[in-house]
């Protein structure tokens, strides 16, 4: 190997000392800062007896290396007991194990906790000194750990869930921080590749991608474009719907019959996830992907190419195939053990149960995000149709192409899309950055909705305590249905239906917050929730790591503050957790200063039920000043009822430009959405809101659609009628379960509906008039009346029927 020329920056030389001494290491960084180029520089610099491996196929071919498996003998049934203490050889490789010196592990990302803990132990026996550390072997990771999270498949989830902290090998058992110095590389060099794809890569790759690089970025999209026929493009996508239905239509493209081959298996299979298609149709000149390692290492998991050739023997079909590289290879099917997770006593094994046998491709017109780590492709489509949903999707899917002229986008690259794994962030940041003091606040937020593979938890109130003893809080308008708000946290639909959006929200704290470090109770959670919604909302702005309390020294009190129904009081209960046990943590860094949000739908304003609440005069502006006085008389007339008069005699609102227009645009903005988003307003607010029209001296109500827009409910609820609820529903106090509403719906003559539809549903019952729920909006297309739960009820009772509801709990 040549000695390839490089700068020597003082990341290098740090680098390059500790692999020179011998020292483990982990060495990161973004893309184009050399690490392959410093990894080359070494090892032909060295005289070492080195080993280069990584987790799969294609990413061992791509450092001329082995998969780690391969290298250690590694089978499906082996546990990390077996490789520690049990029957376990490394076969073919073990005078290699025995005699190495440094083994280099590449793509270190994709290295799960328990396979890194099995290395470890694997190189304790087998190394060159066993019994010691390592068994004595130099152990460099090199890898980005912001692209894909290592494969956990769903039967082993809640063993992952509660056996390591994370999936990434620096949860493992086997891994001390101590043992890995790190070191990050930031400085970018020129490379071969496109420099204007390394520029964007970059500004993605924390999940933060500015406005230039977006628009860059996103004028590669064209909807309608096809791969021209006779060049090989590849369409990357985030999930195996979309996948499959681009493979179906270009196979149905080609020319000739479908061959169809099935699958033959052994043994109880029915917990087995197959490595290939149980019914493969396929036609010379179709797409394909390898799914296994040849023997004869012709190719290797992952490996692309094109059908050449079909022919059949007395032993079945064999398949010729042409590979990117210009070789070609003919094969015949392949066998698989089939192995099912078995846990005793937190123990991780597997089970071998029986085979699996099946031409060892697929269909690779289009081929997972997931699929596609450590492909590197010339041409390449990105389709991100439903969304990215998984940590470090788009920077994963964008960094195959080698340049942005040999990228397609089907739909332009949204701020949700980025998705950056908060745990990742605090471990890059605790292993390279020096400690720094830092004035403190606390962030709090109460949200609505659950966890859900395409959804989060939102927002509906934020409040910042600082430690100044300031404080401040605003509710937030998740525009979704509230869920059980009420009773949780006394939050109605009255209270959110004029309240900023969480981006809105920003443009307000995010200049006050700017230089305090956050502190907090499961502040990775906390600060995620926002960084999601404010990328649902179109706004991208990079979040900081904060100290996290420790859960089991807080006191009693702490605790209920920490529990309380309103998010001001948590932050408050937060921080002075904080300063009691003066908790610090290496990891945790400020809010950094933005440019402002130029969009001006997002102009910034605030609605607090906290009428006390004050921000620190030090980070405040003329303009932050007035904002946060016009939110104050704001929340008093909308939240309170506060007359128009009564506001302006507050003594607190002199220099309040209540006739300012932009003001004034702002909340009629917010009350649209509003009225778009729901199914009416409810009488209270749009009573207030009259109020609030002479205060800001602009028509709001004018054309909005209010709660008496459909007929009575005595003459929609006939026999028969098929009604649908949304929400939390109570009456008197008492919460009904949809279980309670169906029993009671079918006694009193009615059908149930459980989803608003054109023609299935005749009515929709609201737990709260103004919802923003999905169901409400429906019926709001379809034209479908919307009762409330209190109309719906005092209906009931009208009816002498002598029925009772059978409670449930």
């Amino acid at each position: 190997m040549g000695t390839e020329q490089i700068t020597l920056t003082e990341e290098f030389r740090q680098a390059l000392a500790i692999l020179e001494g011998g020292g483990n290491l982990f060495l990161t960084g973004k893309a184009g800062t050399g690490k392959s180029t410093l990894i080359r520089h070494f090892m032909a610099g060295t005289e070492r007896r080195i080993l280069v491996a990584a987790p799969t196929g294609i990413a061992a071919l791509n450092v001329d290396g082995y998969t780690i498996h391969r290298l250690f003998g590694f089978r499906p049934t082996t546990t990390l007991e077996d490789v520690r203490d049990g029957g376990y050889r490394p076969g073919g490789f073990a005078r290699t194990l025995r005699s190495l010196q440094t083994l280099i592990i590449d793509e270190a990302s994709m290295v799960r906790a328990d396979l890194f803990d099995k290395v470890v132990a694997a190189l304790a026996r087998y190394g060159p000194r066993p019994g010691t550390p390592f068994g004595g072997v130099q152990l460099v990771l090199v890898g980005d750990l912001l692209q894909l999270p290592p494969v956990v498949e769903p039967s082993l989830a809640e063993f992952f869930r509660t056996r390591y902290a994370t999936p990434y090998f620096f949860s493992a058992d086997r891994f001390r921080r101590d043992d890995f110095p790190t070191v990050a590389l930031t400085r970018i060099f020129r490379q071969r590749g496109d420099q204007r794809m390394t520029s964007v890569l970059n500004a993605i790759r924390e999940g933060v991608l500015v406005e230039q690089a977006r628009e860059e970025l996103n004028a590669r999209t064209d909807a309608e474009f096809r791969a021209p026929d006779g060049e090989f493009w590849l369409t990357l996508a985030p999930t195996n719907t979309i996948v499959t239905a681009r493979n179906r239509q270009r196979l149905a493209e080609l020319p000739g019959e479908e061959i169809v081959h099935r699958a033959t298996a052994t043994g109880a299979l029915a917990t087995f996830d197959p490595p290939a298609d149980q019914v493969l149709r396929f036609k010379p000149g179709a797409q394909i992907m390898m799914l296994s390692n040849d023997p004869a290492d012709r190719w290797v998991n992952g490996t692309l190419g094109r059908v050449l050739d079909v022919t059949t023997d007395t032993d079945g079909l064999e398949v010729t195939a042409q590979f990117l590289d210009g070789s070609t290879a003919t094969f015949a099917e392949n066998t698989w053990e089939a192995t099912r997770p078995s846990i005793v006593e937190g123990r991780l094994s597997h089970e071998v149960i029986g085979t699996w046998t099946q031409l060892p491709f697929r269909l690779a017109w289009a081929i997972t995000i997931h699929k596609s780590q450590g492909q590197t492709i010339d041409r390449l489509i990105v389709d991100l149709t439903g969304g990215a949903f998984d940590y470090g999707q788009v920077y994963v899917a964008l960094s195959r192409c080698t340049s942005l002229d040999g990228l397609v986008l089907k739909r332009p690259v949204l701020a949700k899309d980025l998705r950056t794994d908060r745990r990742v962030l605090r471990f890059l940041r605790e292993a390279t950055a020096p400690a720094e003091s830092h004035r403190h606040c606390a962030v709090a937020v109460l949200t609505v909705g659950s966890e859900g593979r395409m959804s989060r938890p939102r927002p509906v109130e934020i409040g910042v305590a600082f430690s100044d003893g300031t404080g401040i809080s605003t509710l937030v308008n998740p525009q979704r249905d509230l869920d059980d708000a009420r009773t949780a946290y006394g939050i109605s639909v009255t209270d959110v239906l004029l309240a900023p959006t969480l981006r809105q929200a920003w443009a307000v704290l995010g200049p006050l917050l700017e230089g305090a470090t956050p502190v907090g109770l499961d502040t990775d959670l906390t600060l995620g929730l926002i960084d999601f919604e404010l990328k649902r909302l179109g706004r991208v702005v990079p979040l900081p790591l904060a100290v996290e309390l420790p859960r089991t020294s807080l006191r009693p009190d702490e605790r209920r503050g920490l529990a309380s129904g309103r998010a001001l009081e948590r932050a408050r209960a937060a921080l002075a957790a904080q300063q009691r046990l003066g908790c610090t943590d290496a990891s945790a860094g400020p809010f950094v200063g933005l440019d402002d949000d130029t969009d001006s739908d997002a102009m910034g304003y605030l609605l607090t039920r906290d009428p006390q609440v004050t921000a620190p005069s030090s980070a405040q502006t003329p303009v932050l000043s007035a904002l946060l006085t016009a939110g104050r008389a704001l929340s008093a007339a909308v939240l309170d009822g506060a007359t128009a008069a009564e506001v302006r005699a507050f003594p607190w609102v002199e220099g309040v430009g209540w006739d300012d227009p932009l003001l004034g645009r702002t909340v009629a903005r917010r009350l649209a959405e509003a009225a778009e988003h729901s199914a009416g307003l409810p009488p209270a607010l749009t009573d207030r809101l009259r109020q609030v029209e002479v205060l800001l001296g602009q028509p709001l109500l004018d054309g909005l659609r209010t709660t008496g827009d459909h007929p009575g409910i005595e003459a929609v609820l006939v026999p028969q009628t098929r009604l649908c609820f949304t929400g939390t529903v109570c009456d008197a106090g008492v919460e009904y379960s949809k279980a309670e509403l169906e029993t009671l719906v079918v006694s009193l003559g009615l059908r149930w509906a459980a989803n608003v539809s054109k023609t299935r549903c005749d009515a929709l019952v609201v737990a709260e008039v103004g919802t923003q729920s999905g169901k409400a909006r429906k019926a709001k297309e379809y034209g479908k009346p919307v009762f409330s739960a209190e109309e719906f009820f005092a209906w009931v009772r009208s009816r002498d029927t002598g029925r009772t509801v059978t409670r449930t709990r």
